[in-house]
């Protein structure tokens, strides 16, 4: 998998687009670049486009949601409204664009993020989908989000801590590494599983101690004495019932007989209530004898009052009627007077109409006038507001005759001006402008000629001075790189030769055993010679060994430098061919600009000028005659807007006379404002009046004939009421009416008499019950003693019955908790049983992978982790040194210094401890580590993109030379695309090819390759 290209728009503090192509220009012709800028600049920013475009999350926040964007200011580029991320990238010879993107609407919330994948060769869209890209991108990609971080970015200062660390931290670098940290909460999760079920095993235990049961004789015992007692109950629970019953049947007749005596006293109380409602039944039947004249008695009052109130209203309808008919002629002489002329009673509507009407015509002759005179004198206001907006040259006036003499005066001073400036027409003013501009053009023209002249010069010394230093430097590089290989020479012969020396000294020393068993005269076994000078004089070698191991870490870092000092020789013959390049292309350009300049200095009629200075004097002189040409304009500009206002002027004195003399006619006619208002008034009340003067006379004829009708009717009522009056004795119509009752009081006696009726039956039918009942009780009753006796004797009884439940219900209460206490402890066992299985499950797993800290499993599982890691590591040292094979301590030297161990090939597969390595040979490890992990997170998928972030700040600068010369040599074996992030001088030096992100003061930063 590798990327080709990343495209972006206002990510962190990258405001604005931007795209860096992997597979063109310096990135593509280097292969290995550098991320280089200040801390905050936005190097990281780079990783988070390529991780947020493919799957939805960034390594420093995590998942993208707008939560995050809105709420916690990340991702989008402070006050921007939209922003995406897009990513190229080549999976098995396909390539695919991932896309990202978010905006906010016009209410500046966010919209739901947009996330697709295309195939960029035939542009077809393969999917899209916030949930189902990123799970997409995974699967032609090969790897997870976590996979594809470890994979591609590789923090080698990390694995450089590691390398060093003790066993425990280690492993706890390897755990953040990784990020395998669910095994150290499983280990902790399992000590605390074992802890809870030991202390709940624990208080079960305590509990089922705490239960207490009664022993088996006194619990025999106690049931014995609930038998007993609860057949004693049984005999005393009889014995009450009987004496109930008799007290029962006593009190039965007692309470009769108390009725009794209460009833005979109730009986003479009714005998004097019913004597005193005599007087009442008499005047009961009185009101039911005349209750049958009430209607003629309430015909006769109701038919009195109608006829009085209709004499009164009759009198009020009278006096009504001469009040409209003075009204009526108030209204005739306010019309004569408004008219100036009697007006007849039947001419008097139409009158005021016509008045109406021609006050109505003057009044909107008048306003038309008045209406056309303020659009006048507004048009006029108008155009002097133009007249007068650079100079107060005419002052208004209210009045249109005093206003227009105003006007002259500077019709005469512009006429003036023009005569003077001897230009008489617009069309000679055009000429003068065009003539100007024309002009005015040639010198802008000139002036962006002379700086893109001057801009190409600029550029082409410093072209030729940058060319001037490369070849000062190649030609040291080249110096520097004879003499490395002169020593390079030596230094391999003396390489040689001590190696030759120090053979022979290990190969003598290996035939030391042999050499003391020879004896003189006797044939050696291995030459045959009889002679043996050396066994007894042993030859003296040299020790050479520390000299040797020096010469060869000479040669080595000899080696590396005179690949450096290449590489940068390499690079010094790309600079000086491309800015060669460069100064012929410029050469190119400047001629025709030259030219160019040669031209248009002709056309304006001067000389070539070298500079824009040279322009100062021919631009003083067209400004001059531009504010000339500005006034001319101005002055016939005011001419025409004198002319316009002259005639508007005239509009607006017509319609001001026309005003005045419209306004003067209707005043004749009528003084007033509202003409219609007082003939619509004048008018209503007129006919109101006649109506008024019309409904009256009606009302009063209705009034007196109703009136007859009254008096008729009141005769006849009297004339029956004097026959009943003399026929039953009585002596006027009021008497007869105090013999009707009211309906209420009536229905009032009636019920008094049916209550003292009931009452006397009811009295009568309790007496016979009561006597019955007292029967029927004596012949119940056994007993001869009193009721308070049997009530005592009751009272006895039943306390004693009482105590014996209490005793029985004391027993029960007993038994009962020891039931239930018995019940409880064979439930604690039983659960018991079980905490004690489950406590030593967790027990067994603590012993084997749980702790406090969960480190424990987590050591064993980040043991097993590096193990494999080592492995690949070891793979991966192999491309970069065949020296150093990395292992892990065994059993024994991990108890005196568990540090990792290596192999060293060069000094007879030494084992030795990993801190003894150099800078140089530490960050090869390392590096070999981070590309191991990056292998071994990757799985099958074959990684051509890989940034390395952190590392390079702690080398010194031989060791810095010696590690990039190691990446060099890894991009150009294996065709990869290395980045690597870093704010490190040197190494912004050392690797030419590079992605600069600089700070700018508003916060934001900007990007450039070079």
């Amino acid at each position: 998998m590798k990327i080709s290209k990343i495209s972006f728009k206002n990510i962190h503090s990258l405001r604005g687009e931007h795209e860096i192509d992997f597979l063109s220009g310096p990135l593509a012709e280097s292969g290995l670049f550098a991320i280089t800028g200040a801390t905050g600049s936005g190097k990281s920013t780079l990783l988070d486009v390529i991780t947020l475009a493919l799957y939805n999350q960034v390594p420093r926040i995590g998942a993208i949601s707008k939560s995050v964007i809105d709420g916690e200011g990340g991702i989008m580029t402070r006050n921007a409204q939209d922003c995406y991320a897009e990513v190229e990238y080549i999976v098995n010879g396909k390539t695919y664009r991932s896309h990202w993107s978010i905006e906010r609407n016009r209410n500046n919330n966010l919209n739901d993020r947009k996330q697709e994948i295309i195939d960029v060769a035939s542009g077809n869209l393969i999917e899209s989908g916030k949930s189902s890209v990123p799970t997409k991108n995974a699967e032609l990609i090969g790897l997870s989000y976590d996979q594809f971080v470890k994979a591609m970015v590789l923090s080698q200062g990390q694995f450089s801590k590691l390398l060093q660390a003790k066993r425990d931290v280690r492993n706890k670098l390897l755990e953040d590494i990784t990020g395998a940290k669910d095994y150290r909460a499983i280990g902790a999760a399992v000590f605390q599983k074992y802890k809870n079920a030991s202390e709940v095993y624990k208080v079960q235990d305590i509990r089922l101690k705490e239960i207490e049961l009664i022993p088996e004789a006194i619990r025999k015992d106690l049931s014995e004495q609930e038998a007993t007692l609860s057949k004693a109950k049984i005999s005393q629970k009889k014995a009450l019932d009987v004496l109930k019953v008799e007290i029962d049947t006593k009190k039965g007749i007692l309470k009769n007989e108390t009725i009794l005596a209460e009833n005979e006293l109730l009986q003479k109380e009714l005998t004097i209530a019913i004597a005193h409602f005599k007087n009442d039944e008499e005047t009961l039947k009185k009101h039911s004898k005349y209750v049958v004249h009430a209607a003629l008695i309430s015909d006769f009052e109701r038919n009195d009052k109608e006829h009085k109130q209709t004499a009164e209203e009759l009198a009020r309808q009278q006096t009504n009627e001469t009040k409209v008919l003075n009204d009526r002629r108030s209204l005739l002489a306010q019309a004569s007077n408004l008219l100036g002329k009697p007006v007849a009673a039947q001419n008097y509507s139409e009158a005021l109409e016509q008045l109406r009407k021609a006050v109505t015509q003057l009044k909107q002759e008048e306003s038309l006038a008045t209406t056309q005179a303020k659009l006048h004198e507004d048009q006029t206001k108008k155009t002097l507001v133009d007249i007068n907006k650079d100079a107060n040259r005419i002052a208004f006036n209210a009045e249109p005759n005093v206003f227009n003499t105003l006007i002259h005066p500077i019709e005469e001073k512009i006429d003036a001006f023009l005569n003077t400036s001897k230009i008489n027409t617009e069309l000679d003013l055009a000429e003068k402008e065009a003539l100007l501009k024309s002009k005015s053009d040639l010198v802008n023209t000139l002036k962006l000629e002379l700086t893109a002249y001057h801009s190409e010069l600029k550029t082409k010394t410093s072209k030729q001075a940058d060319l001037r230093q490369s070849e000062a430097l190649f030609k040291t590089h080249e110096s520097k790189l004879k003499v490395l290989e002169a020593e390079l020479k030596l230094l391999e012969t003396e390489v040689d030769t001590l190696t030759k020396a120090e053979e022979n000294r290990k190969a003598h020393q290996s035939l030391e055993a042999h050499r003391s068993l020879l004896v003189d005269g006797e044939a050696c076994p291995l030459c045959g010679a009889q002679e043996h000078p050396f066994s007894s004089n042993t030859p003296i070698f040299d020790l050479q060994e520390a000299a040797l191991k020096s010469k060869k870490e000479l040669l080595n870092t000899k080696r590396d430098l005179k690949a450096s000092t290449q590489a940068n020789l390499n690079n010094e013959v790309k600079n000086i061919r491309d800015l060669n390049r460069d100064i012929i292309a410029i050469n190119a350009l400047i001629q025709p600009k030259y030219t160019a300049i040669e031209t248009l200095c002709k056309n304006l009629q001067i000389e070539v000028v070298q500079n824009i200075e040279g322009l100062e004097a021919i631009e003083s002189r067209l400004v001059n005659d531009s504010k000339t040409t500005d006034k001319l304009k101005k002055a016939f500009e005011l001419r025409h807007s004198l002319k316009n206002l002259k005639e508007t002027t005239a509009l607006w004195i017509k319609s001001a006379d026309l005003k005045t003399t419209k306004q003067t006619e209707r005043k004749k006619l009528y003084p007033g404002e509202d003409i219609d208002a007082k003939v619509q008034t004048l008018t209503n009340n007129w006919t109101a009046t006649n109506q008024n003067i019309k409904n009256t006379s009606e009302l009063i004829a209705k009034l007196k004939k109703k009136a007859q009708q009254f008096a008729e009717a009141g005769e006849g009522f009297q004339k029956q009421l004097q026959a009943l009056l003399k026929n039953e004795g009585i002596e006027n119509v009021g008497q007869l009416k105090t013999f009707i009752l009211s309906e209420a009081k009536a229905e009032d006696i009636r019920q008094r008499k049916k209550t003292l009726d009931l009452k006397q039956e009811r009295l009568k039918t309790e007496k016979e019950g009561a006597q019955k009942e007292i029967g029927s009780f004596k012949k119940l009753t056994t007993s001869k003693e009193p009721v308070d006796a049997l009530q005592l004797k009751f009272a006895k009884i039943e306390e004693e019955y009482g105590s014996l439940g209490e005793r029985i219900g004391s027993i029960k209460t007993k038994l009962e908790a020891d039931k239930k206490a018995k019940e409880k402890q064979e439930d604690l066992l039983n659960t018991l049983k079980s905490l004690k299985k489950e406590e030593t499950l967790w027990k067994t797993m603590n012993q084997l992978i749980g702790d406090a800290h969960g480190k424990r499993f987590s050591n064993f599982v980040q043991d097993l982790t590096l193990e494999q890691l080592i492995g690949y590591t070891n793979m991966r040292l192999k491309d970069l040194s065949d020296r150093y094979i990395l292992d892990i301590p065994t059993a024994d030297e991990a108890s005196k210094n568990d540090s990792l161990k290596v192999f060293d090939s060069h000094q007879g597969d030494a084992r030795r401890s990993i801190n003894t390595l150099s800078g140089g040979e530490t960050f090869m490890v390392s590096l070999a580590m981070a590309f191991a992990l990056s292998d071994l997170a990757a799985k099958n998928v074959k990684i051509e993109s890989i940034f390395i972030d952190e590392g390079f700040g702690t080398l010194d600068p031989e060791t810095l030379n010696q590690a990039i010369t190691i990446l060099e040599k890894m991009q150009n074996e294996g065709d990869k695309s290395i980045g690597i992030i870093s704010h490190v001088e040197a190494l912004k030096e050392r690797i030419s090819t590079q992605i600069r992100l600089e700070k700018m003061g508003s916060g934001y930063s900007t990007i450039e390759i070079v």
